[in-house]
């Protein structure tokens, strides 16, 4: 099972019909369940896992999976959960999942568990009525109308555009050059005149 389909090198993958925001309660991904056990299993074994080996961590992460009942991810995805359980920090799956799990058993560090108090809070957060303007006050029709004549003379100014910045880069880089030029030829003056002087 793969967590997250949109990371897929599979082109035909199919995305859950999730809100990723957690706030639309008709929403659902029908690999919630799925997705639950293998983040309670990820809480478990980042318990007591900072400093283990990683290949201690792999071992563990794989034992919890069966006892959790879901299919053994991909072993690059393995590899990430177990790095981080390493630093002591529990692989997030995803916020509504890692909230489902958290709910269920305690997630295994204080930070994880105020980082996801925190997204509880914002997911009961509702935008108050009237802050977005109505439909009608977008004056979609002006916009797009306006937004047709713009191409046109964008492409007619370019070539022109063009023809002066180049113009002007070349103006700056003769100008440079001469800079550089006076500078070479008056540090030669200033270092031959004093040995041209210089008597035996």
């Amino acid at each position: 099972m793969n967590p997250d389909p949109s990371k897929s090198a599979d082109v035909n993958a199919k995305l859950p019909a999730e809100d990723p925001t957690g706030q639309d309660p008709a929403a659902t991904d029908p690999d919630a369940e799925a997705k639950l056990q293998l983040q309670l299993a990820i809480f478990e074994v980042s318990k007591d896992s900072k400093g283990r080996s990683l290949d201690e961590i792999i071992t563990r992460l794989r034992a919890a999976f069966a006892d959790h009942g879901v299919d053994e991810p991909p072993f690059t995805w393995l590899e990430s959960v177990a790095s981080s359980a390493y630093y002591g920090e529990p692989y997030i799956i995803d916020f509504p999942t890692a909230l489902a799990a958290d709910d269920a058993v305690s997630a295994p560090n204080e930070q994880v568990r105020e980082r996801l108090e925190t997204r509880r809070e914002l997911r009961e957060e509702k935008l108050p009525p009237g802050i977005f303007p109505s439909a009608s006050d977008w004056n979609v029709p002006e916009v797009a109308r306006r937004g047709l004549k713009a191409p046109a003379k964008a492409s007619a100014t370019a070539p022109r555009t063009s023809i002066l910045v180049a113009i002007v880069g070349c103006v700056v880089v003769a100008a440079a050059a001469a800079v550089l030029t006076a500078r070479a030829s008056r540090r030669r003056r200033t270092t031959a005149a004093p040995i041209a002087g210089r008597t035996r």
